[in-house]
């Protein structure tokens, strides 16, 4: 077995698996916070059905540790956490946890392996976020919360929230009780995201200074665009774990984001990585069911990443590709690009006369009742970056069989209903959201979040139905494959 684990290790990382954990302080840790962070941005959606499936391909890029929600808010979140518990991915998983002993049984529960403890100690927390409580009154909150979860069986990481804004003889005080409490790793965290690099590697130096047997992790928010460049200065200062998600999701501006910091890693030849190539393909699954879709100029995973536009950069990439990118895009599966389609510039080509096209030229359709008319598409209005299509259906009396299968996009979408008769009555059609069906009547519309598992089929009457997709090509933004119940 710790043969066939140290191949899987070697696969994912490609490296040797540490002999034990304390020489794990040689290499540049990732600990991922996609599903607990990231919950925190607006818009996520992180449930029991689709953090397993994010967490496996998180995971599976040879993350060391996942970060995946804090389990005390409710039983439906203890629930969640458990799903990915169960799951036996390979890689530590740890949840998070107020310093309270109700936090720390509550993550106990879930199984998870680590517990992140968090708890502000500078003027502002004791103000605001820990009301009524002194120092001392939460020092000792820190030395009662480490040392319950230890006594759970629980490995620790401890956190000073706010950190940059901390006093340095408070903060080595904070620290110094949850060491002596039994932490496994301290956790300087940037709230604000107001830190610059060299004041990072100021306050990495002193805790290295101070304690020199200990894991640290850092956590950096972007607030100021500074995240990424925070991180680097904490791996350069001697910080071996730094907390990140997909697409830099979080609160507010977010944090350091994975799959950047990974490029970053494999461009200082700091890590080998042996699935740089299911980057995007984990970004694109994450954008969608945070509904935080990836910005074109977002590197490594943005469309236009490695897009070349200006004609003396196109023909400087198309005779070699480094005179213009800053890393070779191949290794992660991606290529250069120097032409994309663009809107036309006359506007008389803006107008599109409709084409009737079967429903069978699209992934999980058959053709289905009436005539199909696609409205616009990136083939007749390129870069139109949206989809529409009508759908004429003649007076239904008998079943129809179902010819949409369940799928998912990667972006929003949108349905609509129209009766041929009075008032936009007269059709009546059942309609699939995740795992319920509802019965509609026209006129309706139903809205699609991305990422949710949907479908159609008409029961009766006449009309007109419209489907409405945030993508220029149908088909690419389909999330292949189906969650798991």
């Amino acid at each position: 077995m710790v043969l066939f684990l140290g191949q899987i290790f070697r696969l994912s990382h490609g490296q040797d698996p540490p002999s034990s954990e304390s020489n794990m302080s040689k290499v540049v840790r990732i600990i991922d916070a996609t599903l607990r962070e990231g919950n925190q941005c607006h818009g996520a959606s992180f449930n029991e059905k689709n953090s397993p499936e994010i967490a496996s391909a998180i995971a599976a890029l040879g993350i060391d540790m996942l970060e995946i929600g804090h389990p005390v808010c409710s039983a439906q979140e203890i629930r969640r956490i458990k799903s990915i518990v169960e799951l036996d991915l390979g890689c530590p998983i740890l949840a998070h946890s107020r310093a309270h002993a109700k936090d720390v049984r509550a993550v106990a529960e879930t199984g998870a392996q680590w517990i992140g403890i968090f708890v502000g100690i500078n003027e502002i927390s004791q103000k605001v976020r820990i009301s009524n409580r002194q120092t001392n009154q939460i020092i000792k909150m820190i030395k009662d919360s480490v040392s319950l979860a230890k006594e759970l069986g629980l490995k620790v990481r401890y956190t000073v929230e706010d950190a940059s804004r901390t006093p340095d003889d408070i903060l080595l005080q904070a620290y110094s009780e949850a060491i002596n409490s039994g932490a496994d790793r301290i956790c300087y965290s940037d709230t604000l995201g107001i830190l610059e690099p060299n004041e990072v590697c100021e306050k990495i130096s002193l805790l290295k200074k101070h304690f020199p047997e200990i894991d640290i992790e850092v956590h950096f928010h972007d607030d100021r665009g500074l995240a990424m460049a925070n991180a680097l200065a904490a791996v350069d200062a001697g910080a071996n774990w730094i907390s990140t998600s997909i697409n830099g999701i979080g609160e507010r501006s977010g944090i350091t984001d994975t799959c950047a910091f990974i490029a970053n890693l494999t461009y200082r030849k700091k890590r080998k990585f042996l699935h740089l190539d299911q980057l995007k393909k984990v970004s694109r699954l994450v954008a969608a069911h945070s509904r935080s879709f990836v910005d074109p100029r977002r590197p490594l995973v943005g469309k236009n990443a490695f897009h070349h536009k200006a004609r003396l950069h196109a023909k400087a990439i198309e005779k070699d590709e480094s005179s213009y990118n800053w890393i070779a895009p191949g290794i992660f599966g991606l290529t250069s690009t120097t032409h994309l389609p663009e809107l036309p510039r006359e506007l008389d080509k803006l107008i599109n006369i409709p084409k009737v096209i079967p429903a069978s030229e699209l992934k999980y359709h058959t053709d289905g009742p009436g005539l199909r008319y696609v409205m616009v598409d990136e083939r007749f209005v390129p870069d139109s970056r949206q989809y529409c299509i009508v759908r004429k259906i003649g007076l239904v009396k008998g079943v129809i069989a179902p010819h949409v299968d369940a799928h998912r996009h990667d972006c929003d979408s949108l349905f609509m209903f129209i009766g041929a008769h009075e008032n936009l009555t007269g059709l009546a059609v059942e309609v699939q959201l995740g795992d319920e069906i509802f019965p509609i009547k026209s006129p309706s519309s139903v809205f699609i979040p991305a990422g949710i598992e949907h479908s159609y089929r008409v029961i009766a009457g006449e009309g007109i139905y419209v489907n409405h997709v945030l993508s220029g090509c149908y088909n690419d933004s389909l999330l292949e494959g189906k969650l798991t119940s």
